[in-house]
């Protein structure tokens, strides 16, 4: 029996639609296995951002601590440096009296007494 070139064509079509079954399905397999693994991928990198940041606010917590504490201990004096800087404010009072003292007029005390007089007549007179 000789077939037909029609029959021929239609068993080449069959053949071929059945090869592009069969490449599609084997296609769509790896493409379900590529999703999956690409799936699994992003959820490592998702997890791990997630841990990289609690890591990061972890540390910004603790370095925030640590930078109160240093400030807090910069503040707070102790009873010794209060003590030095109680003697230090001391000399410069001392110095500063001395200073003081030395810049006041010196009076001459013949030039008072002749002030004092002049100022008791000058009640004398008014009174």
């Amino acid at each position: 029996m000789e077939q037909t070139s029609d029959e021929n064509d239609e068993g080449v079509g069959d053949a071929l639609r059945t090869a592009v079954e069969r490449t599609l399905a084997v296609t769509a397999d790896s493409a379900m296995e590529t999703r999956q693994r690409a799936q699994s991928l992003l959820d490592d990198v998702v997890r791990r951002g997630q841990v990289a940041r609690d890591e990061v606010t972890r540390r910004g917590e603790e370095a925030t601590t640590r930078l109160a504490d240093a400030i807090s201990d910069l503040r707070t004096a102790d009873v010794e440096e209060v003590g030095e800087l109680r003697d230090r404010l001391a000399a410069v009072e001392r110095r500063l009296a001395a200073v003081e003292a030395r810049l006041r007029p010196r009076t001459n005390p013949e030039v008072e007494t002749e002030i004092g007089a002049l100022n008791r007549r000058g009640q004398a007179d008014s009174g």
